[in-house]
């Protein structure tokens, strides 16, 4: 049980509060908004884990190219939820920007935090 914890549920707290803040920050993100982030964050971010963590034991695929297809899957996805629910004054720009700036700063994050574990 502790196992599990360690490998889903702290890598999706830190998603949310990382994204949260950053999309606060950086891009305005509202109450509406940030409800939406917290669902698109708990959708993407466990398939995320158990996908890089499954591709490497069940395909040749490096753990390292592994975590970098999910991650561009991932922003992929989340960019087009975006797109589709929130409200943008650049409607072609400003989701993929989003997406792509959260995905940077939460992939960032969870590698220092990985590094001193």
């Amino acid at each position: 049980m502790i196992h599990l914890c360690t490998l889903f549920v702290l890598p999706w707290i830190l998603t949310v509060a990382v994204e949260g803040g950053a999309a606060r920050l950086f891009f305005g993100i509202e109450k509406k908004e940030q409800i939406l982030l917290l669902l698109v964050n708990t959708v993407t971010n466990p398939a995320a884990v158990l996908l890089s963590l499954l591709l490497p034991v069940y395909t040749v695929i490096p753990f390292n190219a592994a975590v970098l297809a999910v991650e561009v899957l991932v922003f992929i996805l989340e960019g087009f939820l975006f797109r589709k629910c929130m409200i943008w004054q650049e409607k072609e720009y400003g989701p993929w920007r989003m997406a792509l700036v959260l995905n940077v700063i939460s992939f960032g994050t969870g590698l220092v935090v990985s590094m001193m574990l």
